[in-house]
């Protein structure tokens, strides 16, 4: 469900792996026998000797790495700490060396060299003692290896939220980012994973109280899933402020840790999901009203309570009962879309065809899963992985004809649909950035461009596309065949998933930023 590590004293960091097991209980695996690493092609004398006087640098070993049109001597570099390598990344590319794989997130390395999916089976040992007490979940397991295990779709909590909070700006926020005065109330409403729904309302004359029993409340109900309607914009950093006031911190995580902002935009927690309803709304249904009044009549159906939000202050003196419910209502609202518009199952489905934890799903980009297929394929053919790069593109490259029609009645219509066109065109031309070459047999309509038979040697890129197209059919034939209309359901999520996967690979190729880009390729496929 996520992964993410943690320092392990002088010697290096710990993995952590948050998850639930098949029988619904929630489990903390510690792995500690991984170290952080990248790639240098052909180094300089002068730039290895500088490379062994950086601070935690720990090993090297030459490896052969097929890069830019031929084999080339490289070597791997370990350290110690994972977020040191930009450091030793940009020494090497202060001697001209070129650097690969440097850029890949620790956890992320973890999963594709173990090549773990979004289910897998862990064998270890329970661990006991204050190691194990950090943790809020049922299990905490010191991991030794993994093993494969068939793909399941276990049930999640989910916590909402929903804080209501004075107008009347008291100055007490150190950093300021969210204007305003004292937390009134915070609301939660939470999912448990055998469905009943549970209600909490936090109020206190004493603010630090209130946002104190907040954390206590996340720890109590160990959510696997934080959400709320635009928490990621509003109330996450309203209650980070106002933590902050107190000398607190934001420590909603199952190890205690601390919350973070990624990008300015979204937040994350080791452990925990945090998946805002409105950025999913936003994302899935594109409403032309996007407050939760007007997204809870489309999605459900139903009128929210009539507070004045404007006024809170005034509403909050009159009746403070009335701005509880009011609150709490937020909080169900919240859940209640997230559950209706189908996110999470949709994203698990995509966690389980891309091998990535549910959380990078819901949080990351097309990119990551691109990124998981594609870089686990390289690794095992030898194949060295760039570093993300942006390309410059002073033309559209060259796209698909489209008739503009007449709005009307017409009669004796034929429909032909090409299935998987732009996966189908890869595979048939063998298309990939191993396969660029100027002798080859396949000629593409952009000038110059050819790729070399499969029989010669068989693409990457064409040989993922070809696996995904063909574990989509066995996907869809096993779909027909289901006994119930659960199992339908379930067969029809992971090949909508697969196609998702495979169309994104097409999107990547043609951006101009993906460590992978190849205008040559994108224009090729459209062309």
């Amino acid at each position: 469900m996520a992964v993410s590590y943690i320092r392990s004293g002088n010697e290096g960091v710990n993995l952590q792996l948050f998850g639930r097991t098949r029988d619904g209980r929630s489990i903390t695996a510690i792995y500690d026998d991984f170290q952080p690493y990248f790639q240098i092609v052909e180094p300089s004398p002068e730039a290895l000797d500088a490379l062994e006087k950086i601070p935690n640098y720990l090993r090297r070993e030459p490896v052969k790495l097929w890069y830019e049109g031929k084999e080339r001597d490289c070597v791997t570099v370990t350290i110690r700490y994972p977020y040191e390598v930009p450091k030793f990344r940009t020494r090497m590319q202060q001697f001209g060396m070129t650097v690969l794989a440097a850029d890949i997130p620790f956890s992320m390395r973890f999963m594709y060299d173990r090549d773990l999916g979004g289910c897998t089976r862990i064998l270890g040992s329970t661990m006991e003692g204050d190691a194990a007490k950090r943790y809020t979940t049922d299990l905490v397991v010191k991991a030794e290896a993994f093993e494969e295990t068939e793909d399941f779709k276990p049930q999640l909590k989910i916590l909402s939220f929903d804080i209501e909070n004075s107008l009347k700006d008291d100055g007490a926020s150190r950093k300021q980012r969210m204007p305003g005065g004292r937390v009134f109330t915070i609301c939660l409403a939470v999912r448990d994973t055998d469905g009943e729904m549970v209600t909490e309302a936090i109020v206190d004359d004493d603010e630090e109280k209130i946002l104190l029993s907040f954390l206590d409340a996340v720890e109590r109900h160990d959510p696997d899933v934080i959400t709320g309607y635009n928490i990621d914009g509003y109330d996450i950093p309203y209650v980070y402020d106002r933590l902050a006031a107190y000398g607190r911190t934001l420590s909603i995580g199952r190890d205690g840790g601390e919350a973070s902002q990624v990008s300015n935009r979204f937040w994350r927690a080791h452990g925990r999901i945090i998946a805002d309803a409105w950025w999913n709304v936003k994302r899935e249904l594109r409403p032309k009203r996007e407050r939760l009044a007007d997204v809870a009549q489309l999605v459900l159906g139903e009128q929210k309570l009539d507070v004045n939000t404007a006024k809170i202050d005034e509403e909050w003196a009159a009746d403070k009962d009335k701005v509880v419910e009011y609150c709490i209502q937020d909080a169900v609202l919240a859940l209640r879309i997230l559950e209706s518009i189908s996110v999470l199952e949709k994203m698990q489905d995509l966690a389980t065809v891309s091998k990535l934890p549910l959380d990078d799903v819901i949080n990351g980009r097309t990119s990551q899963f691109i990124d998981s297929i594609f870089i686990r394929r390289a690794d095992r053919a030898g194949v060295g992985v760039p570093m993300t790069r942006r390309t410059t593109r002073d033309t559209k490259i060259e796209g698909a004809y489209v008739h503009s029609i007449q709005p009307g009645l017409y009669r004796w219509i034929v429909v032909l649909d090409f299935k998987s066109m732009y996966p189908s065109i890869i595979i048939a031309n063998n298309m990939c950035f191993t396969t660029l070459s100027p002798d080859g047999e396949h000629v593409s309509p952009i000038e110059g461009v050819r790729f070399v038979t499969k029989e010669e040697s068989k693409g990457l890129l064409a040989g993922i596309l070809e696996e995904l197209m063909v574990e989509r059919d066995s996907i869809k034939s096993k779909m027909k065949a289901a006994e119930t209309p659960q199992q339908r359901a379930y067969f029809n999520g992971l090949q909508e998933a697969v196609k998702i996967l495979m169309y994104s690979f097409y999107g990547v190729f043609a951006s101009s930023f993906y460590r992978f880009t190849n205008r040559e390729i994108g224009e090729s496929i459209t062309a």
